[in-house]
């Protein structure tokens, strides 16, 4: 976010681009005014060839009738009988493009003065020629008296090429050194066939008024004195410029030899109503005139190098003045806010184009403006007749693009700056400072005093340097924060305030059922279902406060947590905004384990052991005090055997289940063929079972695959469930052994005829001590050891024991193994 400084600083620099980048376009335009007049000539090349307009028609001096007529100059009959085939036509303009200022034979001139009186409306030419002598003077090459009196008007044939030669305008009016002065030969065809008088004809500031029409010139050339008297004339520069309907040869639709004209091969209505205008096309003749179409390349791909006759040029400019196609050149202050808008736009789409991608989009937005200033100056070209200011307009958008990506540089370089000033001086924050950074750039207390210092930001060889001393004491501060994070035993969260996950270590995510990356993007209240929820989350965000409490966490066996919650402010007092949720998990299982060991011995020594103990010590004392009769003391010595031997075999279940529930345990792995250790333990069984009328089925396949186990707590958990069933099931009853196989895991179920067990016992069958109270078991022995010792040999194979029953029907206990290996 930028401050309003730097909001400041930006907009001066903005300002400032534009001024040197508008202002360059102009000098450009000033100081190299041909690439202008090349642009504009590009401009009507791709434009392209307009319609032959239909109201001209040309009588060619050409190769025909230079073989009809001999080599030119002609004698001036055959011009004057030209002409009078051309007045039988009825044209409204005749404009020759012939030199007669040479005298020939009397009766060869009167005939053609005669000639060109009799028609009415011929318009002859005359050329203003330079001396020789430079800064000699300047002389018109005019038509003789009689020919110059007999035709309507005369004018002048000179065309104005720039420096590149190429023709693009003609004068208004030119004057010689004596103040003798005509005006353009166009001009005056226009005049005389729209029958507008001399006095028809006005001067205006930028125009000349042709009677009804309205002639823009261009009046940038410097006026002319044509008469330093007292009552000085001055003759203005004004210039009307020539838009050509296309290349060399353009008019050839409309033009007609000379010698077909005067043989009458060609029909009148070829010229009756048209500007007539006579004059050479042959190359020979050298009447030759370098146009804009010089270089165009047409669609058939053919290119018109060839030089415009004089005309054609001609023919060009009345087409202009009877069109109205003027075209208008663009002030230099418009130019100059042309350029300031360019370059405006410039420096906006640069800003934009910042982001994803920003090299390509740069690029871009750089061809798009290119493009776009090109594209509109066509488009002003072609429908408003306007010579647009593109160069200005190019050099403007390519000094701000430079200088806005220049100054963007600068401005990101000098930020950079300061951020590794700020990073470089961020204290404990980065790990120790190594060697430093060697030459001239040095450390002190850890942090480098060599920093961005004035305006100009520092070199890049001194920000690569620089950051990749920081870069590196950066990350070994972040490795070790990580690996400490990661190596904490107790499970670590980390969310965002929207309790979010955004970091979680190995421990957390064994906790959580997942690996520590998975929890990653993962709602914290979601993972902590049941524990915690999404608005005691907000609420701990909102009041800055802490949570501590315990949670139980089932997997594959039920554990024990205290989770503890604590929000993370941006300062150390904690008043800042809150930058997220850090969160532990500490397993206090062990701790419940414990106090649970305890209050079983508790259990166990004050009931299941203190009736037996009670009851010897009575017997041994009532032997001691009394003298008992022989068979009585033999009773009473057989249940004080009987009584030892239950409190040993109490003992020593406990002392089982508590070093499997410790871990104390040695495993011993082996494969195991589960169907020979159940044949032996209802071997062992059978005859206890035969006692009460008990039978034993088997439904034991014999191919059944050999698992890994331990064989003793393996065959002790099996023989546990089923003395079980045989102990607690009715006389005359059946207890079925069966076992099957699938793809991960091996299970037996021993089921009962028995009484069955009530649901509301069920979650606690396994608990150590813990029997169900039925009449029918009253004197059955037993301690509520085994089938947590069961629970316990299951998990420490990986896996589970369940079961099913149904009161009045009979239990069904299943022992589930994971398959392994073997």
């Amino acid at each position: 976010m930028l401050t309003s400084r730097a909001r400041a600083a930006k907009i001066g620099w903005s300002l400032a681009i534009l001024l040197v980048s508008a202002s360059a376009g102009i000098l450009v335009d000033w100081q190299m005014s041909g690439v202008s007049r090349y642009s504009r000539d590009w401009l009507m090349r791709l434009r392209g060839p307009l319609p032959v307009p239909e109201d001209i028609a040309i009588v060619a001096i050409d190769e025909a009738s230079i073989a009809r007529f001999g080599r030119f100059p002609w004698s001036r009959q055959v011009i004057a009988r030209t002409i009078d085939a051309l007045a039988a036509a009825h044209p409204k303009v005749i404009a020759v493009d012939v030199l007669f200022a040479d005298p020939t034979t009397q009766e060869d001139d009167d005939n053609l003065a005669h000639s060109i009186g009799r028609a009415g409306n011929v318009v002859v030419a005359a050329q203003l020629s330079d001396s020789p002598v430079h800064g000699g003077p300047s002389r018109w090459l005019a038509p003789l008296p009689v020919i110059e009196h007999a035709a309507k008007a005369v004018g002048h044939v000179n065309v104005q090429t720039e420096l590149e030669g190429v023709a693009r305008q003609i004068a208004e009016r030119l004057a010689d050194d004596s103040g003798r002065s005509y005006r353009a030969l166009a001009m005056e065809a226009v005049r005389v066939a729209d029958g507008t008088s001399e006095e028809g004809v006005t001067d205006a500031p930028h125009a000349l008024l042709l009677g009804s029409r309205t002639i823009p010139l261009d009046t940038t050339a410097p006026s002319t004195v044509i008469e330093p008297t007292e009552s000085t004339r001055v003759l203005r520069g004004g210039r009307m410029s020539i838009d050509y309907i296309g290349p060399a040869g353009s008019f050839n639709p409309v033009t007609y030899s000379l010698a077909d004209v005067v043989a009458g091969r060609v029909p009148p209505e070829k010229f009756r109503g048209k500007f007539v205008l006579i004059g050479a096309t042959a190359a020979s003749l050298g009447d030759r005139i370098t146009s804009p179409f010089v270089r165009y390349t047409d669609a058939r791909a053919d290119q018109h190098g060839a030089l415009m006759p004089g005309v054609e040029v001609l023919a060009n400019s009345i087409n202009v003045i009877l069109s109205g196609r003027y075209y208008s050149v663009t002030s230099d202050m418009t130019a100059f806010l042309l350029a300031a808008l360019v370059a405006a736009l410039t420096l906006m789409l640069l800003e934009a184009a910042q982001g994803g991608h920003e090299l390509l989009k740069q690029l871009g937005v750089l061809i798009g403006m290119a493009g776009l200033i090109v594209a509109v100056g066509y488009l002003a070209f072609l429908k408003l007749l306007v010579f647009p200011p593109i160069v200005p307009c190019l050099v403007a958008f390519m000094c701000a693009g430079v200088l806005g990506l220049l100054q963007r540089s600068m401005t990101a370089s000098a930020r950079l700056d300061q951020n590794i000033a700020e990073l470089a001086l961020s204290g404990d924050l980065l790990a120790p400072a190594g060697p430093g950074i060697p030459g001239p750039y040095h450390w002190a207390e850890g942090g480098p005093v060599s920093l961005s210092r004035g305006w100009l930001p520092k070199g890049l060889e001194w920000k690569a340097r620089m950051l990749s001393e920081l870069n590196g004491r950066l990350l070994d501060r972040a490795k070790f924060v990580n690996f400490a994070l990661r190596s904490i035993e107790d499970g670590l969260v980390i969310a965002d305030p929207d309790g979010r996950i955004t970091f979680a270590n190995r421990s957390a995510g064994a906790i959580l059922g997942a690996t520590a990356r998975g929890l990653v993007g993962q709602s914290l209240a979601q993972r902590l279902n049941g524990s915690v929820n999404a608005e005691v989350l907000a609420r701990l965000v909102a009041e800055r406060g802490h949570i501590e409490h315990e949670i139980t966490i089932r997997g594959s066996r039920m554990r024990q947590y205290t989770l503890r919650l604590a929000t993370v402010s941006a300062d150390d007092s904690g008043d800042g905004p809150v930058l997220g949720i850090v969160g532990s998990l500490s397993d206090v299982t062990r701790q419940h384990e414990l106090q649970q060991t305890k209050n079983d011995v508790i259990s166990l020594v004050s009931h299941e052991m203190r009736t037996p103990l009670t009851a010897i010590q009575g017997m041994t004392e009532l032997l001691a005090a009394y003298d008992v009769e022989p068979s009585r003391r033999r009773e009473m010595n057989l249940a004080i055997n009987d009584e030892v031997k239950r409190l040993a075999r109490m003992i020593t279940e406990y002392l089982d289940i508590t070093r499997l529930e410790s871990g104390a345990t040695q495993m011993r792995m082996a494969a195991v063929r589960v169907e020979s250790i159940l044949e032996r333990i209802l071997i062992l069984i059978e005859p206890i079972a035969a006692q009460r009328q008990i039978q034993l089925v088997r439904q034991i396949p014999a191919d059944l695959p050999a698992v890994l186990a331990d064989p003793d707590l393996f065959s002790r958990a099996v023989e546990n469930l089923v003395t079980n069933a045989v102990k607690y099931s009715p006389n005359g009853t059946t207890v079925t052994v069966s076992a099957r196989a699938e793809e991960d895991c091996l299970w037996i179920d021993v089921a009962d005829q028995g009484y069955g067990i009530p649901e509301t016992d069920l979650s606690r069958i396994f608990e150590k001590f813990y029997r169900v109270p039925r009449v029918q078991d009253a004197g059955v022995p037993g301690t509520g050891l085994g089938l947590s010792l069961v629970r316990e040999i299951a998990e420490l194979h990986h896996g589970s024991v369940a079961v099913r029953s149904e009161v009045g029907k009979g239990s069904t206990f299943t022992l589930r193994i994971p398959r392994s290996e073997a």
